[in-house]
């Protein structure tokens, strides 16, 4: 009997243990976003950001800095291209789309849908696809 207790005690706090290990929160990437185009004196884009996994879900969490020009159409997309040859005409080209925006200012968090590795994208993209403009980009 002490002996069974004794095992399951250990089996109890082995799946504690590995509970608390895989519900971690993990940083893939970070960085600041860096706006396209400016007009009427506010910039299109600026703000941090990171590639987060909590819960085994991942996520793009925008920092309370955070802001962006509205727009129609703003999506955010992960690109294979590298930022510096990102432009309105080739922003969704091969891109993955995660999100359409409709809070352009302040923290928020997105999910990045299930079966999208970040790991095969170089850049996050914000883009108004319907007039094929450039919102910004940042390097993953």
């Amino acid at each position: 009997m002490k002996s069974s207790i004794k095992v399951f005690s250990l089996l109890f706090l082995v799946l504690i243990s590995m509970n608390q290990a895989f519900s971690r929160e993990a940083v893939h990437a970070k960085g600041s976003l860096e706006g396209a185009f400016s007009s009427w004196g506010r910039t299109s884009l600026k703000g941090d950001w990171q590639i987060q996994t909590i819960e085994n879900k991942t996520y793009i969490v925008l920092a309370d800095n955070f802001r962006a020009k509205e727009g129609p159409d703003v999506k955010i997309f992960l690109s294979p291209l590298e930022a510096s040859q990102i432009t309105g005409k080739n922003a969704a080209e091969g891109s993955a789309f995660i999100h359409l925006v409709s809070d352009f200012d302040g923290a928020n968090r997105i999910e990045i849908p299930a079966g999208i590795d970040v790991n095969a994208y170089k850049s996050l993209v914000f883009h108004c696809e319907e007039y094929s403009v450039l919102w910004g980009v940042s390097p993953l």
